[in-house]
């Protein structure tokens, strides 16, 4: 019984799967890169500046400090340059929008 349900849920899964590349390929270049970013949380909404992201990394400095968090502190006596490193902490605060402190939680 398994092994039927197996099989009809691997045949679902591919029409499903074929269906969405059907769809996908009638989009134009641009509505298909627009899709997938969205898919993938990739927005325009936010334009980065050099300004904001040098804002954003001091204030993510500042609320590591205040929290003194003990997860932080053993990843940084195991290797502070990397958990230091500024393109380590911008992927947190990317992917967050530059909310400090849900990229910090995160």
């Amino acid at each position: 019984l398994n092994v039927h349900n197996d099989t009809r849920t691997r045949r679902e899964m591919k029409s499903t799967e074929d269906f969405l590349a059907s769809e996908m390929n009638k989009l134009s270049v641009q509505e298909r890169s627009k899709a997938l970013d969205e898919l993938h949380c990739v927005g325009e909404e936010l334009k980065e500046t050099p300004e904001m992201i040098e804002t954003s990394l001091a204030e993510f400095d500042k609320v590591l400090r205040e929290r003194n968090e003990p997860i932080y502190n053993l990843a940084a006596s195991q290797n502070r340059s990397y958990v230091e490193d500024p393109n380590f902490r911008l992927r947190f605060l990317r992917t967050n929008l530059h909310e400090v402190h849900k990229s910090v939680n995160q």
